[in-house]
């Protein structure tokens, strides 16, 4: 049996923690004018949102 816990976890997360791993993922990864933009924040988070849609025959 597949299982991506990563992407599992993902879909469980409330999106207030995604956005503060997005932040973290922007200070730490971004150059300090990207860090800042709440644009790139948002594509962090529809990244995340976008790993943890189920695949087809995959459930959580």
């Amino acid at each position: 049996m597949y299982s991506n816990k990563l992407a599992e976890a993902f879909a469980k997360a409330s999106e207030t923690d995604k956005v503060e791993l997005a932040h973290f993922l922007a200070n730490h990864l971004d150059s300090a004018d990207q860090a800042q933009s709440s644009a790139r924040i948002r594509d962090y988070v529809a990244a995340f949102d976008r790993f943890a849609a189920p695949r087809e025959g995959e459930h959580f």
